[in-house]
């Protein structure tokens, strides 16, 4: 009996010792969750007008964005930075898918999100769906965005998840998340990342992940 307590020792130090020189991950931009979060359901469309289902994110690692097609400065210089990751990915014969999701169905057509995304690069992925949908899918990354107009000289706020008041036409602001949230090959959420990182700075950290 002491001879078994002394190797169950030997063994739960081994275990220890091995957990305590265990490092962490040390990464620039991405910035881990505690715990991974598998994908909900997911009620959204491609610009083709096919369902995009919790399944296409599976076997290879997303980067998944929140815009819109008429944002002035944040989603195309995004795009341009993820769209030169993909490039950077394939050029070391491996590969990122990104999600383009915008938060302006109203005025993103399926045809004008195609074109916008196939802008910056053929195989960046545009999705869209109803206002709740599409809220329902910010709030599991926790991507806040809102829109507001002004109507009878007074601003109306309109939150994620309604929709535009017929009154207001085309002229509102979007406000949305600056952050990039990272999908991994499992479907799990697993971080974010700050939107002033360069594509190589990225990929370095992936590289680490994978």
């Amino acid at each position: 009996m002491a001879v078994l307590f002394v190797l169950l020792g030997i063994i739960s130090g081994k275990h220890l010792l091995a957990a305590l020189s265990a490092k962490p991950i040390e990464l620039t931009a991405i910035e881990l969750l505690p715990e991974p979060k598998p994908l909900p359901e997911i009620m959204l469309r491609n610009a083709n007008g096919e369902a995009f289902p919790r399944e296409k994110f599976l076997g290879i690692w997303n980067l998944v964005v929140f815009g819109f097609t008429s944002c002035p400065d944040f989603c195309p210089m995004e795009l341009q930075k993820l769209a030169s990751l993909i490039k950077l990915a394939r050029q070391h014969q491996s590969d990122v898918q990104v999600i383009f999701v915008s938060v302006d169905p109203e005025r993103d057509s399926a045809e004008k999100l195609a074109q916008y995304a196939a802008f910056f690069h053929p195989d960046i992925i545009g999705l869209r769906g109803d206002n709740p949908a599409i809220a329902s899918f910010a709030r599991f990354f926790g991507a806040a965005y809102d829109r507001s107009a002004v109507v009878d000289s007074k601003v109306l706020m309109i939150p994620a998840g309604a929709p535009m008041p017929a009154t207001v036409g085309e002229q509102y602001l979007v406000n949305h998340s600056a952050r990039i949230f990272v999908v991994d090959p499992q479907g799990q959420y697993i971080g974010s990342l700050r939107n002033a990182e360069s594509p190589e700075v990225v990929w370095s950290d992936l590289v680490k992940l994978f």
